[in-house]
Formats: C-alpha cells, structure tokens, sequence
C-alpha cells in the first residue's frame, strides 16, 4: 500500500472518484456505503435498546433474591461497556462515512472501540475470578482480594490506551482526508487483539476450574456458553483481521463482524439474568421458595451468610456490591431450619424455656414463651443478622 502521506493537501476525492481510488489501493472490490449498513445499525441499536428496557426491569427487581444473586451491577457496566464498543464498531468497521466528529480515528478506534472490549471482557473475568476464590479456594472475596484484580485491569487498560495516545498516529491509526478513511497500522492491530486474548483465556481456564460448582446458579453451564459466546467473537475478530485487512471495505464482512459483536455481546448478558429475570416475570414467589430450598439443598448455603427469609429485602447471596459471609462452621443448619424449630417445640419444651438441639444450631438455650414466638421462628437465618466475616463482590 502507497503511503499516503503524499497525497496531504490534496482536495479530498468523492463518489466513484474515491470508490475506485480505494479499490486501486486495496485491489478489491469495494462496497460503498449503502441503505444496509444504515439497517445494521438500526439493528444494533434495536437490540441493545431492548436489553436496556430488560436491565430496567432487572433494576427495578433487584430485591429479587435469586436476581441479586447474579451480579446486577457488574452486568450493568458490561451493558455499558457493550453500547459503546457497538458505537466504536460503526466507526471502525466502516458503518459511517468519516466526516465531523467521526474523523478522529484515534478517540474511536483507542478509547472507545478497543478500551470498551476490553472492559467488557475484564468485568467477566473479574466476576468469574470472584466466583473461583469463594467457591474453589474457599477464601473470603474482600479487601486486596477484590481491589488488587480491579486496580490490575485499570492500570493495564490505562497505560495501554495513554501509550496508544502518546505514540506517533503512524504506528497507531489516523485520518486520510484525500481518501476520508482511517488506516490502522498492522503492528497496532495484531497488538490489541493479542491482549484481547489475554481476559478471554483467562475467562475459559476460570470457567474449566469451575465446572464442578453446585447447580443453585447455573454457573457450570452458564460459564459453558458464555465461553462459546466470547471465542466466537474472539476467533471472528482475529480471524477476519489476519485475513481480509480492508474488510471494511467488503460490505459482508463489516456488517456481519459488527452484528456478532452486538448479538455474542448481549447474549452474554441476556445469558447471566435471563433465567432468574424470567422466574421473576412468571413465577415470582413460588421459584423464590424452590430457589432457597435448592440452595439448601445444594450445600451452597453454606458458603453465603444466613438470611434465607424468601421475600426479604437482605441479600444473603448478593454478588453485586453487598456481601457474602464465611460464618462459624458451627452457626448451619443442615436441615431446613423450621423443621428443626418445629422438632425443638415438640420434643424439648417446657413451662418457660426450650433447649435447641446441638447438632442443629449450636446456641445457648432461648427463652420461650408465646410472646416470643416470633424470636423463635427468626431462627430461620434472620436471628444472626450481622455475621462475622462479610465476602464483598461486585
């Protein structure tokens, strides 16, 4: 390819002048921009519009236990992160024509298209990192555990990004106004999809670790397929890259590139809300009750703090900014804690006092009587309503 720095201070080319200007630079076909990139944008932009409305509804449930459960916030800024990744794809991928504010090739292809993916995909990480030391290591996700990861990701991000924008536009991207196109350099390109590579690899071996996690949230199969998501993407990218360097210029390729970005990207988060959303929209009370006897039932109670109240708004499992909780090995239930309530009053009452059993809940002895009835069935997680030992995750 010609350098085109000569051609500085030329009038810029239009129409069939630039069309067939580029098609001798690139020795392809190129397809001008058309009523069809304007509908893949629509499309883009009808989807992601949808999924808003969907993580409103998910919002104004948050109080949902098994939704809380399932890292709203976290989802949230991946949603984010998602809308402006698409809108870098539309610059990019030649969706647009280059003219205005789409002129400035670095702001688009550095800081909005390339840092949004890699936010994405970090916040992933983050999470499926979280899920690893509660649930593999058995350690408290708190303090450096959660901060370290975090400030790791905004260093990397940031220091990548800064140096993109420090370093001369030859070795990164700039604006040819004489051909009104925006030409990334190889060595950039193959760099920033090598780091891509980097959270995604890190997501794939984090979800192999964690195949063996108890059914309460589906993460075994969740993390199945949000891996075939993300390398369905990854692989796209890399491959399509390496092999058709101009493919904005090919109208197949830069619409199909920028929608599998925005339906893997959606889907992934569709993916981690949808089924709890879902029992919320349908079966609100009743997959509440089944989805804490299943934890229960699962073992993984053990791993979260002790409120199992359904329909109260404490998040014993939030994962999305508030706590999990490590409590005293000794402080479980193993059965439903009503049962063992309900064995306790049939089986060790007397005139004023009720003795629980030990291998129940190793207490000292409640004072009973029918005024305090209600303190008593509280022993259903809610008596313990500050426990030791908070597991902060996002």
């Amino acid at each position: 390819m010609i350098d085109l720095h000569v051609l500085d201070g030329l009038s810029p080319l239009h129409g069939e002048e630039r069309i067939a200007f580029l098609e001798k630079l690139t020795n392809i076909n190129v397809a001008a921009i058309d009523g069809s990139d304007l509908a893949t944008i629509i499309a883009v932009a009808v989807l992601y519009l949808l999924t808003f409305i969907f993580m409103c509804y998910v919002w104004y449930n948050h109080d949902y236990q098994p939704i809380r459960a399932k890292t709203v916030k976290l989802c949230t800024i991946m949603y984010v992160a998602g809308l402006m990744w698409m809108v870098g794809d539309f610059q990019m991928n030649g969706l647009v024509e280059l003219t205005g504010a789409w002129k400035s090739c670095r702001v688009w292809v550095v800081w909005v298209r390339i840092l949004s993916s890699y936010i994405y995909s970090g916040m992933l990480m983050i999470r499926f990192y979280a899920l690893e030391r509660i649930f593999n290591q058995s350690k408290p996700y708190k303090g450096r555990a959660m901060y370290i990861p975090a400030i790791c990701l905004v260093v990397v991000l940031l220091a990548y990004c800064l140096s993109c924008q420090f370093v001369e536009g030859k070795y990164i991207t700039e604006y040819f106004d004489y051909a009104q196109i925006c030409v990334v350099d190889d060595r950039f390109r193959y760099a920033s999809i090598g780091l891509m590579w980097v959270p995604w690899t890190v997501v794939l071996v984090l979800a192999a670790r964690l195949r063996n996690i108890q059914s309460t949230f589906n993460e075994r199969y969740e993390s199945l397929v949000i891996c075939i998501l993300a390398y369905t993407i990854l692989i796209k990218t890399t491959v399509i890259h390496a092999t058709h360097p101009f493919y904005i210029f090919e109208k197949s390729y830069r619409q199909s590139e920028t929608l599998i970005d925005a339906v893997c990207s959606c889907m992934i988060i569709l993916l981690m809300l949808g089924y709890p959303t879902y029992q919320c929209m349908f079966r609100r009370d009743e997959y509440e009750k089944e989805w804490v006897q299943k934890l229960r039932k699962d073992g993984v109670v053990k791993k979260y703090s002790g409120n199992l109240q359904v329909g109260s708004a404490s998040g014993y499992s939030q994962m999305d900014g508030s706590t999990f909780n490590s409590p005293p090995k000794t402080n479980y239930f193993e059965k439903d804690p009503i049962d063992t309530i309900h064995m306790s009053l049939n089986t060790h009452m007397s005139a004023n006092f009720i003795t629980q059993p030990t291998v129940a809940h190793r207490r000292p002895a409640v004072e009973f009587s029918a005024l305090h009835m209600n303190s008593v069935v509280s022993l259903d997680g809610s008596a313990d309503t500050n426990p030791a030992y908070p597991w902060h995750i996002i």
